[in-house]
């Protein structure tokens, strides 16, 4: 194997420790040597030009900066250090720059003149408009960052050499077998044993039938940690800075056999704010294809991840997927940062479910892979998609070791007690990884006997402290703080991410940095607070203790929100992600923190409003962020100063809920905001509550009666207030309402008259919508040839506008148009079933993209009729009952009768009539809905039909 070799630059004086920490890192890496002035002994050369003619020779160039100029060649004002990165500039060669906190101590004794401080700022800055630059918090730290940051340059220059033509652009990724770290974990200090859980995650990965495995642990059990420490050490067999060796030994059992080793390894954290389902199927598309599948090509999520299944069943690759449960139900998006190990369950377990249902296809379909690739999970709670999944291992992670307990507590710096004290010391905590580190925070830093066991008895543990999460040790150890430092560690956990010192400084209680600095150390001393490079976070469970602990939260959220508001804000209408909104997200979660409801929804509708809806279709992420307007929670209106303001959050909250699959939820959302509308007499805007009621709730839940009432008193409303265009919305819906009743004369008459209105009023959307409800009337009165003739012109309106919603529903509705058309015409069906395709797989891609769970088991449906049409009876069940899983789960009652429906219809076909018969008994029941005359009728009728043709 061919050695490439380092230059490693830096001043001596006042990072000769940190220097040291680096050349050993480097020294230890497999393939690596580095070079450095204390190995060059005495030459015939000038200082200067042999130095940088070393530089020149080397494959990259380390640089550590810190405070001081350091001395420079004779005749130069330039130091050393300067001059090498100038050499390295020079011979374009890589650098890789590792830069000294501003609130880096520098000892009194080398403090330089004025000149040489400027002249090193004024480096430092040249070097960090030039590289992106780590920053560093100890020699430990350093060491990890640099070995890290050589091994992603390794992994890019693997990229690039790999990469086929039309891949990613030079640098994006690293690419296999070379490892991914997307998110790096910050594994503290003294990461002690776990030997068991180690040999187990190694035959696990060596032997086992099981493509997945959950590991499963409250919070502050050590899940991530144990899962990093692994897979560097035993699966990479890369080293860890800053952590106690291996006994051989252990060495030896936990170690992957070289054989056994994955093809490429990708490491993904939901615990990062940008880290959710859409942007992990991004990466792990391009990282498993070898950088061969440019996602951006690839419109559809749900392609996407096909896409993804399809190359880990063919290859030997290891996902380790950590935080998890950010990605379920039970946690929140906007919340999840403060929350612990409660959440609130209910008995069916959606508190497990995932959120994305991308996510739980991804989950379901991996436990199913054949060949060699596998997934690992951590998470506080085991997802419900994978209950009773025989491709899934379910392992529960406990406490540590008493032995390994016991190392941990030397290494941290607890001398005194013997091996039986220190046991005794962690039972009652259950070994709690996180409670153990606080306990020997607190006994290393108590002012009396400081590293002596016998501290940890004058903190007993109290059984009604005590708590799953073992809380009683934080409480000890927060109370030991001190008020200032208490207050900042609170305001510290009102961040929702991790942070800079700056940001940091925004909050702090101290007048002087130093002060600051001498605080944070204690912090990171006592375990509460931890450092990955230059950013510093909290633990869940110690941010969740500590911001509910936080006092005058309205005025650290308020100052957060000043600080937030000078970060500039992306173009709106540029963006191209939920992701780069983040700074407006973080500024509106400030504000409603700060208790400025007002100015908070104001910014939701001025800056957010429009691209979550309209443009990524972003319901969840907008349900999230409404809801930070309702802290009584959504059975009370928003906290609006103005009542009439208290209304709109409520619609489009209820809104979000319909369009999401939730029709329930936004059932009592769309009543309190009809109530608010009836109260101030606003026949306006009551209109649109009506409306919205019965056609996003009322009617796919089958409470056809109710809604046929409030779309006449909306039409009613409209008329009395001469508003048109509410009037021509209320006749549409109550149009379609109709031709789900099989009353389609009158349908016919209320779908006239609003197309009418619209054209009178130039409302190209409006026509749109009102040519679809022709084609489902059509469609409902077998009339395929009326159907396709309607679906043109609602499709040719729809392509020439932006509303994705529209779209969608006409690209679905020329589809099934094209689908009735092949049935009954057998000379035109193959070409009008290859049309068909096209706008179905259009309608079923752009849905999926923007999660538009209200269309999609319609479009489903049409997909099963058309694969029916040609004779693919296995898909066209597959899609089928995939619909019919969704109706059930969103209650959509018309949707659960004509699934059942086409299910009897395909058990006939498959002459199984006793499977029809149960099918179209169950879509008999469902098209009943309120009874005739409020019931769908042509379900029910096809039902009758289905019954006779299955005696």
């Amino acid at each position: 194997m061919s050695v490439k070799t380092v230059f490693l630059s830096s001043t001596a004086k006042d990072l000769a420790e940190y220097r040291e920490a680096a050349y050993h890192a480097i020294q230890r890496l497999d393939g690596w040597q580095c070079v450095w002035m204390e190995d060059f002994g005495a030459r015939d050369w000038e200082v200067d030009e042999f130095c940088r003619a070393e530089v020149a020779k080397c494959d990259l160039l380390v640089g550590i900066l810190g405070h001081l100029h350091g001395s420079c060649p004779p005749g130069s004002d330039q130091s050393f250090t300067e001059r090498e990165y100038d050499a390295a500039v020079a011979g374009n060669l890589p650098r890789l720059m590792f830069m000294a906190a501003e609130n880096f101590l520098v000892p009194a004794s080398l403090f330089e003149p004025t000149k040489k401080q400027r002249k090193q700022r004024s480096f430092r800055k040249r070097v960090s408009r030039d590289r992106t630059c780590a920053t560093f918090a100890s020699a430990d730290n350093l060491a990890s960052l640099v070995v890290q940051a050589i091994r992603n340059w390794e992994q890019r220059e693997a990229a690039q050499e790999r990469r086929p033509p039309g891949a990613r652009a030079e640098g994006v990724m690293p690419l296999p077998p070379q490892p991914y770290f997307a998110h790096p974990y910050p594994l503290q200090e003294h990461f002690t044993g776990r030997v068991g859980e180690r040999q187990m995650l190694t035959e696990w990965l060596k032997d086992d039938d099981h493509p997945v495995l959950a590991l499963v642990a409250i919070g502050g059990m050590g899940k991530s940690a144990l899962t990093w420490a692994w897979l560097q050490r035993d699966v990479l067999g890369l080293p860890l800075p800053g952590q106690p060796k291996d006994d051989p030994e252990v060495a030896q059992a936990c170690r992957l056999p070289e054989d056994a080793r994955p093809e490429g390894v990708l490491w993904w954290s939901f615990y990062e704010r940008e880290a959710r389902c859409a942007a992990f199927l991004n990466e792990a598309l391009t990282y498993a294809s070898g950088g061969g599948v440019d996602p951006k090509e690839i419109a559809s999520d749900y392609d996407k991840l096909r896409e993804l299944v399809a190359l880990l069943q063919g290859r030997r690759l290891l996902l380790v997927l950590d935080g998890l449960e950010r990605e379920l139900r039970g946690y929140p998006e906007l919340s999840a940062a403060y929350q612990g190990d409660a959440v609130a369950e209910d008995p069916q377990g959606d508190f497990r479910a995932c959120r994305d249902p991308h996510a739980a296809d991804f989950l379901r379909q991996v436990t199913a892979l054949a060949g060699g690739s596998r997934v690992l999970i951590t998470s506080r709670l085991f997802p419900r998609e994978l209950d009773g999944l025989a491709g899934c291992r379910h392992e529960d992670l406990t406490g540590l070791d008493p032995a390994d307990a016991v190392a941990f507590f030397r290494a941290q710096g607890v001398k005194k007690g013997t091996r039986a004290e220190i046991e005794a010391a962690c039972a009652p905590y259950g070994y709690l990884p996180l409670a153990l580190r606080l306990l020997a925070g607190v006994i290393v830093r108590d002012p009396r006997t400081p590293g002596d066991i016998r501290v940890a008895d004058r903190h007993p543990v109290l059984p009604e402290l005590k708590g799953k999460e073992q809380h009683h040790i934080l409480e000890v150890s927060y109370n030991a703080l001190g008020e200032k430092k208490q207050g900042l560690l609170s305001r510290i956990a009102a961040f929702r991410s991790p942070m800079t010192y700056d940001a940091l400084s925004a909050v702090s209680p101290y007048r002087k940095a130093k002060q600051l600095d001498a605080a944070l150390q204690e912090l990171l001393d006592r375990g509460l607070l931890f450092r990955a490079g230059d950013r510093y976070d909290l633990h869940p469970i110690v941010r969740k203790y500590a911001y509910d602990r936080l006092g005058g939260k309205e005025g650290v959220h308020s100052r957060l929100r000043d600080y937030f508001a000078a970060v500039p804000a992306p173009d709106e209408d540029k963006v191209q992600s939920v992701d780069e909104l983040a700074p407006v997200i973080e500024l509106y979660h400030h504000t409603v923190g700060a208790g400025r409801y007002d100015e908070a929804c104001d910014l939701f509708y001025e800056r957010l409003n429009k691209p979550l809806y309209y443009r990524f279709g972003a319901y969840q992420t907008f349900i999230d962020l409404l809801g930070g307007l309702f802290p009584d929670g959504e059975e009370r209106p928003p906290r609006l100063k103005d009542e009439g303001d208290q209304a709109r959050p409520l619609n489009d909250l209820a809104n979000c809920y319909s369009l999401s699959g939730q029709p329930r939820r936004a059932v009592p959302l769309f009543a309190q905001h009809n109530a608010i509308r009836e109260k101030q007499g606003d026949r306006n805007s009551l209109t649109i509550g009506l409306g919205n009621l019965a056609y996003m709730t009322q009617v796919p839940l089958g409470e056809l009666a109710a809604a046929e009432a409030n779309l006449r008193r909306s039409i009613q409303l409209g008329r009395d207030v001469g508003d048109v265009f509410w009037e021509a919305v209320g006749h549409e819906e109550l149009g379609r309402l109709l031709a789900y009743e099989g009353a389609f004369e009158g349908a016919a008459r209320e779908l006239d008259a609003a197309l009418a209105s619209f054209s009178g009023l130039g409302d190209l959307q409006g026509q749109c919508v009102a040519w679809a409800s022709r084609v489902l009337r059509a469609l409902l009165m077998g009339e395929a040839k009326a159907a396709l003739a309607a679906a043109r012109r609602a499709h040719e309106i729809a392509t020439s506008r932006r509303n994705e919603r529209d779209r969608v529903q006409a690209e679905r509705l020329l589809g099934a148009a094209l689908v009735a058309l092949a049935a009954q015409d057998g000379e035109g069906k193959d070409k009008a079933l290859a049309e068909a395709e096209g706008h179905l797989t259009e309608a079923l891609t752009r849905c999926r993209r923007i999660n538009l769970v209200e269309l999609e088991p319609d479009i489903l449906l049409a997909w099963a009729r058309w694969h029916r049409a040609r004779g693919n009876a296995p898909q066209a069940r597959a899609h089928a009952a995939e619909a019919l899983a969704i109706a059930d789960r969103c209650e959509y009652r018309l949707v659960q009768a004509d699934a059942h429906n086409l299910l009897a219809r395909l058990a006939l076909d498959a002459g199984e009539p006793d499977v029809a018969r149960q099918h179209a008994a169950i879509a008999r029941e469902r098209a009943l809905c309120d009874g005739p005359p409020h019931c769908y009728q042509p379900a029910l009728d096809e039902a009758e039909r289905l019954l006779k043709a299955a005696p």
